[in-house]
């Protein structure tokens, strides 16, 4: 008999209100006394795209969702609640259910409310090409005297602005698919004093975005896909942010963050690039002191190009670099250029993404073969800091071979080397075959570090 066994139901609930709402869900199968105490949890998802039968058509698919739902608010017996989240595309024919089911978290005291309304087949292209979709819904009048929310996520779900700043207790805010001009958020952020982290993706203005305010503690911000006016811009003023991830377009960047910690940089909305944009990726990176940083494809073929520096040496004091890279001949000045400019790193990781070429203004360059040769120069982080390197989504090609190979004969210091196959490689031979195939990969060489351990694993 396990100790749960000995458990009075209520604190059964309590622990299972600490899982998501699918894990807790299949603690019905454990026993016949498991079979019905999920259904008290206090963390409740309810999620059409959990309907996705195979064989099963989309009409029936959210009329199964529908009636689930109905069901459970009719039938739930508890009188409070922690977490409520509702994703449920095209809502039009079921505005009286969304609106019964919101009332049922907020008369339940929930403080973390969760409304995704945007639809699966919105993407990117639709963004690129101006065509912004209209909010499928509008948050009810009843939940702005809701005030002890903590956190608040809204998709595809327009809001009072007026009323939204009654939320005085908010902590975190997601907002996404809307409209979100400049003067909106920055009430926002002004009304919200607690306010800790701000994430805000597949947005759009004819503005720019500023992040700031008098007091302002916010500590994580997440811009996903926001697209701006033609000469977009960025100025963020945070004194305690400390973790920092941007994914869009380019933009001219004025940041303030004395304790950024981390920084993800993805620009997978840009498709050309030029000096002018290297220039700007250069002083982006000198405005984040961070030691934790991520950067994109786009950065490792486009950063070269800058001219700032007239070839002197820019110093970054990264600690941790992560590569999202597809190891590709043009991106090897852009990781060649970033480990020199590294010159404390400690860990390294090489994320394996598709293929993307950047149409630059002075054309790809030439295909000078094996890049990482015994002749290639030495770097200070290779030889006296960089200790732990991965590379996820292995692939074997040309350039991670050979990048593989330098570090083993070069890195003096380094401990660890974990090499996870990617899908590809999987689907063409066993695991046992791979990991073979990758120790020959170092056969015949001399390793630089007697500390070094070499990890090669699948999924």
């Amino acid at each position: 008999m396990d100790m749960f066994s000995f458990l009075p139901d209520h604190l059964l609930v309590i622990i299972l209100s600490f899982l998501a709402f699918q894990e807790a869900a299949r603690t019905s199968v454990l026993s016949r006394r498991w079979q019905n105490i999920w259904r008290q949890t206090r963390n409740i998802e309810f999620n059409e795209r959990f309907f996705s039968y195979i064989g099963a058509d989309d009409e029936a698919r959210r009329i199964d969702f529908v009636n689930f739902v109905q069901n459970w608010t009719d039938n739930y017996q508890p009188s409070v609640l922690d977490r409520v989240c509702i994703t449920f595309s095209r809502p039009g024919n079921f505005l009286v259910l969304v609106e019964d089911c919101i009332r049922f978290a907020v008369t339940r005291g929930v403080k973390v409310l969760g409304l995704d309304f945007s639809d699966p087949s919105w993407n990117d292209e639709l963004l690129e090409l101006g065509n912004y979709p209209e909010p499928a819904y509008v948050l009810p009048q009843f939940v702005y005297q809701h005030g002890v929310l903590e956190s608040l996520t809204l998709s595809s779900c327009n809001f009072n602005l007026p009323e939204i700043i009654n939320f005085h207790l908010l902590k975190h805010l997601a907002l996404g698919w809307i409209e979100l001009p400049l003067r909106t958020l920055s009430v926002l952020l002004h009304n919200f004093p607690l306010l800790e982290s701000l994430s805000v993706k597949n947005c759009w203005n004819t503005d720019g975005l500023q992040v700031g305010g008098q007091n302002l503690r916010l500590r994580s911000l997440v811009v996903e896909k926001f697209i701006m006016s033609e000469n977009p811009w960025i100025e963020i003023e945070a004194p305690y942010l400390r973790y920092l991830k941007y994914s869009g377009t380019m933009a001219v960047f004025d940041i303030e963050a004395g304790e950024l910690e981390e920084a993800y940089l993805d620009f997978g909305l840009e498709y050309e690039g030029n000096e002018g944009m290297g220039d700007l990726l250069y002083q982006l990176l000198h405005q984040l002191p961070v030691r934790t940083l991520t950067v994109c494809t786009y950065m490792l073929q486009v950063l070269p190009l800058e001219l700032i520096s007239n070839g002197v040496t820019p110093v970054f004091g990264v600690a941790k670099l992560t590569l999202r890279t597809a190891m590709l001949s043009c991106e090897q000045k852009g990781v060649k250029y970033l480990l020199r400019s590294c010159p404390v790193l400690q860990a390294l990781t090489i994320q394996i993404v598709p293929q993307r070429l950047v149409d630059l203004d002075e054309g790809q360059p030439d295909d000078v073969g094996h890049v990482w040769t015994p002749n290639a120069p030495e770097y200070h982080c290779i030889n006296q800091t960089l200790r732990v390197v991965q590379v996820k989504g292995y692939t074997g090609t040309r350039h991670e071979i050979g990048f593989l190979k330098y570090l083993f004969c070069r890195g003096r210091v380094l401990e660890k080397l974990h090499i996870s196959i990617g899908e590809e490689l999987l689907n063409q031979r066993s695991m046992a075959e791979n990991r073979q195939l990758v120790i020959q990969t170092f056969q015949g060489l001399r390793r630089a570090s007697n500390n070094l351990r070499i990890n090669t694993y699948g999924r």
